[in-house]
């Protein structure tokens, strides 16, 4: 199993600001995974947006990381 560091993409996600309320949006880890939590929809599309670009590029380094070590002789 991948070990994601939610605590990293929860700081990046909830510094953001939306433009329209100037208000910052909430992570919340749920049994599914996580939830995010924001002023207007807009915002939110854009907060899990990025989470997910988030999600995806530490899942790659992971993935890289376990292959390289996989593969050290």
């Amino acid at each position: 199993m991948l070990d994601l560091n939610y605590d990293w993409i929860k700081k990046e996600i909830e510094s953001e600001v939306c433009d329209e309320h100037s208000l910052h949006p909430e992570l919340i880890k749920t049994d599914e995974g996580f939830g995010i939590k924001a002023c207007c929809e807009p915002f939110r599309e854009k907060m899990v947006e990025k989470s997910g670009k988030m999600i995806e590029e530490e899942t790659q380094k992971i993935l890289e990381k376990m292959l390289k070590n996989m593969f050290k002789e």
